[in-house]
């Protein structure tokens, strides 16, 4: 009986101001909630930083009609899960790291070839003009019911753990953490044991020394904290082994959204896409200090070695088995991998 009470008071309110000349809006709580999920634990860096500056310029231009909430270190879905969390609509966005879902989005992992782009800025470049270029590579991303707002990059990698790394002899049978099916043929090629660990499990398998290294950047290594727990970073320069990222909203919510809307949050990926990127890029050795500074030892790797691990066999196959495959796939790989390179 109370319930029935306040809703006929909202009725005659309603009624009230309608009366009056005052317009009431058809959706009283109009206000627009954004999930972002990501597996940066905080903020602190460009790759996480990024986000923050999406969601107060996005608050800022629609006047606090859109409200963005991010959820740091995999607290609202894994980051293995956030492709189909997204298109479920666990999440609205996700900070959607590529490099996991190799065998769904598969053009997009020409960022990931190793040796190749150190470059964030131009890796971005080379990831925006594959997915403008080649309607199969967005179409990868779209038949999950996603919606790229915009698109992001990472730094070279390098080898972080609890020895130092000076030559290949010293990596030999260590178990070194990876990602995606790219990554871990690299670390084979160089005599490691690749293991599977995500940016979120990195802290605590380093910790647990259930792997003794791990690929990573000096961005990364600072994001999580994992100088805590892992002493010595061996300055291979693998390349942007993560690729390119993209941050996506779920089509569904997309489209729910007025075309005003849809243009403010386009126009603030792009600019924090472009910031993120050029951010990484100018910010590299002011990570490598930061790490200096918390204990770090900066090891440089066998610039030799370093020639001879890109130049074995298992490594330079990687490029060519990769566009063979998309190719027997019905996949223009030959054509992404020399856009993304810029040739």
């Amino acid at each position: 009986m109370k319930t029935l009470t306040k809703m006929f008071a909202v009725f005659l309110m309603a009624g009230a101001l309608c009366a009056t000349g005052v317009v009431v809006p058809e959706n009283a709580e109009s206000k627009v909630i954004l999930k972002v999920a990501t597996h940066s634990a905080r903020p602190g860096t460009p790759r996480a930083d990024y986000m923050v500056h999406f969601k107060k310029a996005v608050a800022e231009r629609t006047n606090g009609e859109i409200e963005v909430q991010i959820f740091w270190a995999n607290s609202l879905v894994h980051a293995k899960e956030a492709l189909e969390a997204v298109q479920l609509g666990t999440a609205d966005m996700a900070d959607l790291a590529l490099g996991y879902f190799s065998d769904k989005i598969r053009l997009m992992q020409v960022g990931g070839l190793p040796f190749a782009v150190s470059d964030p800025v131009r890796a971005r470049n080379g990831g925006l003009r594959v997915l403008a270029q080649v309607p199969e590579a967005l179409a990868e991303i779209e038949k999950f019911g996603h919606k790229v707002v915009a698109m992001t990059s990472t730094a070279t990698y390098h080898v972080v753990g609890h020895q130092p790394i000076r030559t290949l002899a010293d990596l030999k049978g260590l178990k070194v953490g990876t990602f995606g099916r790219i990554a871990p043929r690299v670390i084979k090629a160089g005599g490691g044991v690749p293991v599977s660990t995500t940016g979120g499990e990195m802290y605590e398998a380093l910790q647990r020394k259930t792997i003794d290294q791990r690929i990573i950047s000096y961005e990364a290594h600072v994001r999580f904290k994992t100088y805590e727990v892992a002493k010595y970073i061996s300055t291979i320069d693998i390349g942007a082994i993560a690729g390119v990222n993209t941050f996506t909203m779920n089509k569904r919510k997309w489209d729910s959204l007025s075309k005003e809307h849809q243009k403010i949050l386009l126009e603030e990926g792009e600019k924090v896409g472009v910031w993120e990127a050029q951010a990484m890029k100018d910010d590299e050795t002011k990570f490598k200090k930061y790490l200096q500074d918390k204990g770090v030892e900066v090891v440089e790797f066998s610039a030799k070695d370093r020639e001879t691990w890109k130049n074995k066999p298992g490594v330079k196959k990687i490029a060519d088995d990769w566009v063979a495959g998309m190719e027997k796939l019905g996949l223009p790989g030959k054509k992404v991998l020399a856009l993304y390179r810029g040739e």
